[in-house]
């Protein structure tokens, strides 16, 4: 099996292509390069494996990337509330008219799977918790607009052109994959634990997400890749919901079992466009796909503790 993956150089993405490779597939990635970085992917030094420098905007790059490729894994995308705010007409033409760039090329060379990494903020604010497939949709602000707009792409080339579009609603990812970013609230929590500062938490910590590993997201990707019947189909992917409050307080406990000291925590105003309580139902995924988490919080919240003093220590 080839499989092309967009934003392949990204966090995500990079653990994505390492699994695939290490199940026997070949694997294109095609990334501009504003946030992934090729680095970790060179270093698998893997001979089925291309990597693309390029915008999923360019439609004849992407036909020259997809050819031969029997699915698409369509990550890439300009990530999460605060970067859409600051650059709106960016994140609208890459978010809207880079995924419409992307089915396009995939329905000119008669690809005919699409999965499309969507986003929990999709929903905007819960009517009722947990959580399922069938909730309204009321996105918040503009990156999850951007992501509707991109679910409805989906739907549109599933219904007209018999597309096996996916789409896959990503709660908040965290954890070691091929790397790792610092900046979501658990990586951040661990840098800044382990850096001697106080855990920030916007709000009174009565927040609530779900946050699931991103090997789990993976398994998710995968089988959406694989499982037949399921075109113009979403699925909610989630793990466990914790509150930040709570999240805080695991943090601190398990950077102390590892370093002999907590963290302390302060609380900062809540920020706009930012979803209460959110918890997901996994029954559809679980049911159709066969998805199972492996990972609970704590057990990432190590991981990432281990690999944030590895590189502490410069073996990183």
């Amino acid at each position: 099996m080839r499989v092309a993956v967009t934003g392949g150089a990204g966090y995500i993405g990079s653990t994505l292509v390492r699994s695939l490779l290490d199940e026997g597939a070949s694997v294109v990635s095609i990334d501009n390069l504003t946030k992934g970085d090729y680095r970790y992917l060179r270093a698998l030094d893997h001979p089925d494996l291309e990597l693309v420098e390029g915008d999923i905007r360019d439609r004849e790059l992407l036909e020259g990337s997809f050819e031969g490729a029997d699915a698409v894994a369509h990550l890439a995308a300009m990530p999460g509330l605060v970067l859409c705010r600051e650059r709106p007409e960016e994140a609208i033409s890459v978010n809207i008219y880079g995924t419409h760039q992307v089915l396009e090329a995939a329905r000119r060379l008669d690809i005919e799977r699409v999965v499309f990494c969507s986003s929990a903020a999709v929903y905007g604010t819960p009517v009722e918790i947990p959580v399922d497939e069938e909730h309204p949709l009321r996105p918040l602000n503009l990156y999850g607009v951007t992501k509707l707009a991109g679910e409805k792409l989906m739907e549109c080339y599933h219904m007209n052109h018999g597309m096996e579009t996916v789409s896959l609603r990503f709660g908040n990812v965290f954890g070691v994959g091929l790397y790792t970013h610092w900046e979501t609230v658990i990586p951040k929590f661990v840098r800044q634990g382990l850096g001697g500062e106080p855990l920030t938490i916007y709000g009174d910590g009565e927040s609530s997400r779900d946050f699931v590993h991103v090997e789990d997201i993976v398994q998710a990707i995968k089988l959406a890749l694989k499982t037949e019947g399921i075109g113009g189909e979403a699925f909610n992917v989630g793990g466990e919901t914790v509150k930040i409050g709570r999240l805080a307080e695991i943090v601190s406990e398990e950077i102390e079992k590892a370093s002999g000291r907590g963290a302390s925590a302060v609380h900062l105003p809540p920020r706009p466009g930012e979803t209460k309580r959110f918890s997901y139902r996994l029954d559809k995924i679980e049911k159709t796909l066969g998805y199972r988490p492996g990972w609970s919080v704590r057990k990432g919240v190590r991981q990432l503790i281990a690999y944030r003093l590895r590189q502490m220590k410069g073996e990183g």
